[in-house]
């Protein structure tokens, strides 16, 4: 796969309009994408990596098929690509066509299709990503619907916002309120909340034209009249919007515009409709926002979109397992059953980093399923006279939340949760609240948890029975940015050398604050390395002082999701409550392991903590950094770029060496780089390419904000680090998880 930069290749895309033409776009594109080198750019031109013989199509094997066409035939031409037999056999990726202003192509893999001025395309280029190797992940674990329909939807905002201009943050506020909208249509009419199937699908299909040109008025006027109550007003609307019912609930309370549609968009939001929305789970809608949200934004951002599995491994221990431990106890006892229904009823339930709300909705359904257990369970015992009502209400849960994307579709997401435990109430006892209108939802909070006063978002006494949960975001102190180590100091105000703790340690220390001297407990899912080496003299005593202990932790595992762009990370769950003589777990794999004490390193011991050393304890070497480059990648090389190197100038191999990080060590990886010695040097800028790179390295250097960085220029022939070794190395990766 090819190592692509999103920020590089946006800002080459922003260039192309201004360099390219119709017959030199499709070169452009394996360059910027395939990062397809000028040696084979040239073969190709010359007919000997061109697979076609035609005289007018480009045909790479398992890259691309394309043609140049004049404006009024490129769907016509790019239907000739689809119908053409032998290109079929080439494979190609992706079949592209274009008249050098507007670029028209088709995935045959996802059959999909994407349209574009070229000049737009540096906003939305994702579509071309399998070029480079990137494919959408295929996902086996989830429901393949709520696979399907989190991709749709992604293509419907990417769709949008390629014939929308969206800056501001008030015009992506309402994109954002549109994208959640859409949501509610689509599961409304397939869960019995709107009173006709497929009425939403039904009525775009019917009222609005092919081209999509009317589809903007259409969606608004439907999404208006759902804010109103008032059959006078509705009676005056025109049928095909008024057909939608009163909603409200502050879903469709304020107006917003709806943006520009395509034809494209149109045949999207069509197929989202095909799907049957009563089997996808809200949860999902964490997938979606990961979707939708630009990549290189997501991992600071914290969304991590968190499988049923593994939010069961945090709310069981947490708090489940004692309801149901409860619920055993009372099992034969209608007054003690009655208790624990008025019990559940006052728990509260609170995720400080909810992204999408799926801890939130996890939590809400298994509450709402014992509920149902425990109504089965008081029919047997006092008869079938017994009428079953649901006494666990929304206001119960909840969250902060950072992003309002995000934001939205947590409150939607519980919304929707309860509709679906209120079906499965009704058809287990035959009664439900009416679907519509919609009541309130969840208390998500739009905001940096990391700056608000939790106790304010969730309010509890000491008594009160409160848990927190989540899966905050991560980071290293190498990988925060400005806002992110301000945030840091802001909550570690006191604490020494708190600049060295992963981001994740202001939810540990803020929870703590939280907790002390109540009954609330929390748990939260974490890179294990907050419970290893320096982190923990770092944060655990800050902790453990405040008269808080550790009372079940899962051990170092593998955490991964199924969204669009998936995270993959070795993580560790951690619960805390205030020191108590109740029982302590420690989960290994499926084993549950009853412990007498769980300390900072997640082990059964006493509550000892190893401080950092400055110096060894033992005769061994000094342990250093390896050889960093700071160098803009300029002065490594893959296999191919060394290849080639070589091949222009043979005299090059004596400058290149292999060169191994972490991830190539642990992964297998191979590259190279340019070692170059001070000696050496004139001799080396002599060859243009080496001249080349080492003068991208300089410019990279004198643009650093770093003054450390800035020095370097002065030998930008080498590594920030030029140190070698005649004899055998240790390789000792800083970083081993993914």
């Amino acid at each position: 796969m090819a190592n692509i930069s999103y920020k590089e290749t946006s800002e080459r895309l922003e260039k192309l309009i201004n360099t390219t033409t119709e017959s030199e776009l499709c070169y452009d594109l394996l360059r910027i994408f395939a990062q397809t080198t000028e040696t084979s750019i040239n073969r190709i031109k010359e007919g000997k990596g061109n697979l076609s013989n035609d005289g007018v199509t480009v045909l790479v094997r398992n890259k691309i098929a394309y043609r140049a066409a004049t404006s009024d035939t490129m769907r016509t031409v790019l239907e000739a690509l689809k119908a053409d037999v032998k290109i079929a056999k080439a494979n190609p990726r992706l079949l592209v066509v274009s008249d050098g202003i507007t670029i028209l192509a088709y995935d045959p893999k996802e059959e999909d299709e994407y349209e574009n001025n070229i000049s737009l395309l540096w906003k939305d280029f994702d579509f071309f990503m399998p070029l480079a190797g990137v494919e959408k992940l295929r996902a086996t674990e989830e429901n393949d619907a709520d696979v399907k329909v989190s991709y749709i939807m992604a293509r419907i905002y990417d769709d949008i916002r390629r014939y929308n201009d969206i800056e501001s943050e008030e015009q992506i506020h309402s994109l954002n309120v549109f994208m959640t909208r859409l949501l509610f249509c689509f599961f409304a009419e397939d869960t019995g909340i709107f009173a006709e199937d497929n009425l939403f699908s039904d009525s775009i299909r019917s009222y609005t034209k092919n081209d999509g040109t009317d589809l903007k008025e259409y969606i608004e006027g439907a999404f208006d009249i759902m804010s109103i109550n008032g059959e006078a007003i509705r009676s005056n609307m025109p049928k095909a919007i008024r057909q939608f019912p009163y909603v409200n609930g502050g879903l469709f309370k304020e107006h917003f515009p709806a943006p520009n549609m395509s034809r494209r968009t149109r045949d999207l939001i069509l197929k989202c409709g095909t799907f049957n929305w009563s089997e996808i789970n809200p949860d999902i809608f964490g997938s979606m926002i990961q979707a939708v949200i630009r990549p290189e934004k997501r991992a600071g951002l914290g969304l991590h979109y968190t499988s049923v599995p593994n939010i069961l491994k945090v709310i069981r221990p947490l708090f489940l397992d004692a309801l149901y431990e409860d619920y055993m106890q009372s099992k034969d006892n209608v007054k003690q059953l009655n208790k624990l229904l008025l019990r559940m009823s006052r728990i509260k339930f609170f995720d400080p980093a909810c992204g999408s709300g799926n801890f939130l909705i996890i939590a809400y359904k298994e509450l709402r399923r014992l509920e149902l257990q425990i109504w089965e369970q008081m029919r047997i015992l006092s008869g079938s006279d017994v009428l079953p009502f649901s006494n666990i209400a929304l206001t119960q849960f909840y969250g902060i939340e950072i992003d309002e994307f995000a934001q939205e579709t947590a409150t939607l997401s519980l919304w929707l949760a309860e509709h679906q435990m209120n079906k499965m109430f009704y058809d287990k006892f035959g009664s439900r609240p009416d679907a519509l209108p919609l009541r309130p939802s969840g208390h998500i909070a739009l905001g940096n948890a990391c700056r608000m006063d939790w106790s304010i978002v969730c309010p509890h006494t000491a008594e009160e029975e409160v848990y927190v949960m989540g899966n905050p975001p991560y980071l290293g102190s190498s990988m925060q940015d400005k806002n992110q180590k301000e945030d840091l100091s802001y909550v570690c105000k006191g604490l020494a050398n708190y600049k060295n703790l992963d981001y994740i340690a202001c939810w540990f220390i803020l929870g703590s604050r939280y907790i002390e001297s109540t009954n609330a407990k929390y748990a939260f899912v974490s890179t294990n390395s907050i419970c290893q080496g320096e982190q923990v003299a770092l944060l655990w005593p800050y902790i453990f002082d405040k008269g808080i202990e550790i009372f079940f932790a899962y051990n170092s595992f593998k955490w991964a999701n199924n969204a669009k762009y998936n995270a993959g990370v070795t993580c560790a769950i951690v619960g805390l409550r205030a020191v108590s003589k109740m029982q302590k777990w420690l989960f290994d794999g499926d084993n549950k392991i009853l412990v007498q004490n769980i300390n900072a390193y997640l082990s059964n011991t006493i509550n000892i903590i190893i401080r950092k050393r400055t110096k060894s304890i033992s005769e061994l070497s000094v342990m250093d950094y390896g050889c960093k480059a700071v160098d803009g990648g300029n002065l490594i090389l893959s296999i191919e770029e060394k290849n080639n190197l070589i091949c222009s100038d043979p005299i090059t191999i004596k400058w290149i060496r292999v060169f191994a990080g972490s991830d190539d060590y642990i992964n297998g990886k191979i590259r190279y780089c340019l070692w170059i010695s001070d000696e050496e040097k004139e001799n080396a800028l002599a060859i243009h390419e080496i001249k080349r790179r080492i003068n991208q390295t300089e410019v990279m250097r004198l643009n650093s904000c770093d003054i450390g960085a800035r020095k370097l220029a002065a030998r930008s022939h080498q590594f920030r680090e030029f140190v070698e070794t005649s004899t055998s190395s240790i390789i000792v990766p800083a970083v081993s998880s993914e």
